[in-house]
């Protein structure tokens, strides 16, 4: 089990530490800064974070919202003085498994450990219970998506679990991750699988038809109202309300949103009567909502509202070891549809693809093998293809070298595959920690690995 101890006492981190390692606990890292931990845990993969609330720099209770969406599969266990229910019940509806008050005692907390541990194991179990699995180990549901990322099948294999709860979800995530992807995999594992899915993007609709678009009307109620027309709500009944982009919804328009939320019933525009609708409601979003709120831009009771589950989709340059199997898949789909001969890729091309950054994500990526497969004159994607007529000849590919250069690309090879993650590609090569720094700096010196290393 690997442990995170994260408070600001470094007295309290020294006997933690110690207590847990006493236990038989080896695995033990210790943080002293709320901020420092945030980027610790989004980088690293913690069973359990020991989590103190009171820290000068980062409430814990923020540090615990800005990483549980990022990390579902780790457990949290606040560690605090502080003894208020209020803060209790605010810290397990972000995600902690269990709340402990100071001085606690050292059994409480070791079967608080073990408890969590087993929950960890058991959500993973229950991700691929009833619904089965894809051929990549993840939920049935979501079989569209395509990883080998550990982290990115973590996600999947939490929201399988948390889609049956039928509680509102909140997607976040850069454009193109495949936010109405993981919406639509939510609805088929939810409690309504064959109820409808009606999917609306927030900013296509204007400010002035909101209410005859969410909550329909009846003929006659304005102007060119012709016929009677159910609403978003009235449509999605039964089933899933999918809200794309639900930070372009206007301030003013939000409290009638929120109106409905808490009512479950919406009333058309010229009915004196109100209509009853059972509707799932998933929302997503590539905007801070948190910092919306802050600034007076999204009201915070439609934001509790809408994120009693909160989902992130990690952007495709943090799951590199995707890019070549989403592109060979991509290749294929556009070659069948293109009516084109290409098998596909050249792994000059497949290396051209791996340093790229892909601001636009998968959908990005789709493009532009798209686009490489219809330019295409040969039977394999190359870099020229793909617009990187500059793109150097990859490195990894298969031409006679040296003992000392093949030794070099396959430390290179392992580096990236394991997303940067030093621990993890040493471990993979059989080396020590110690001895891979060393490489990757004499690494770094040769202008051939630069810009392979440069995102490492």
């Amino acid at each position: 089990m690997r442990i995170l101890v994260v408070d600001d006492e470094q007295l309290a981190l020294t006997s933690m530490r110690r207590l847990l390692r006493r236990r038989g606990y080896r695995e033990v890292e210790t943080c002293a800064s709320g901020e420092k931990a945030v980027k610790l845990i989004r980088e690293d993969d913690f069973d359990v974070v020991l989590l103190d609330l009171l820290m000068p720099d980062l409430h814990g209770l923020t540090v615990l919202e800005q990483t549980k969406p990022f990390r579902p599969a780790t457990e949290f266990i606040v560690l605090t003085a502080v003894d208020e229910v209020a803060t209790a019940v605010k810290a397990v509806r972000l995600g902690a498994y269990d709340y402990l008050v100071k001085p606690v005692e050292n059994e409480r907390l070791f079967l608080a450990l073990e408890r969590a541990y087993e929950r960890k194991g058991l959500l993973a179990g229950l991700a691929g219970a009833s619904s089965g699995q894809t051929a990549g180990g993840g939920p049935a549901a979501f079989g569209e998506f395509l990883t080998q990322n550990r982290r990115l099948r973590e996600i999947l294999a939490y929201a399988n679990v948390m889609a049956r709860s039928g509680m509102p979800v909140l997607i976040s995530g850069e454009s193109g991750t495949g936010k109405e992807l993981l919406a639509r995999g939510l609805h088929r594992a939810g409690p309504s699988p064959d109820g409808p899915f009606v999917a609306v993007n927030m900013a296509s609709v204007p400010e002035s038809m909101f209410e005859s678009q969410f909550f329909g009307y009846l003929r006659g109620a304005f102007t060119g109202a012709d016929r009677n027309y159910q609403g978003y709500f009235e449509q999605a009944d039964g089933g899933t309300l999918f809200l794309d982009e639900i930070g372009e919804l206007p301030l003013s328009q939000q409290p009638k949103l929120l109106r409905v939320l808490e009512g479950k019933t919406v009333q058309r525009l010229g009915d004196p009567k109100s209509v009853e609708v059972a509707v799932r409601l998933i929302s997503a979003t590539n905007q801070d909502l948190d910092r919306a709120c802050r600034e007076g831009r999204f009201r915070i009771d439609l934001l509790f509202r809408i994120k009693a589950v909160h989902i992130h989709l990690p952007p495709l340059r943090e799951r590199d070891q995707d890019i070549g199997v989403l592109a060979e898949h991509f290749c294929r789909q556009a070659a069948a549809r293109h009516q084109k001969p290409v098998q596909g890729l050249s792994p000059e091309a497949l290396e051209t693809l791996n340093r790229m950054q892909f601001p636009g994500n998968v959908r990005e990526l789709a493009q532009l093998v798209e686009h490489g497969v219809i330019v295409a004159d040969s039977p394999w994607l190359e870099p020229e293809h793909l617009g990187a007529e500059a793109a150097p000849r990859s490195p990894f590919a298969r031409v006679p070298c040296s003992l000392k250069d093949n030794h070099d690309a396959h430390i290179v090879f392992v580096l990236r595959q394991a997303g940067g993650n030093r621990k993890q590609a040493a471990q993979i090569l059989g080396i020590t920690l110690r001895q891979l720094q060393r490489k990757l700096a004499e690494l770094r010196e040769n202008s051939r690995w630069q810009g392979l290393l440069a995102d490492i």
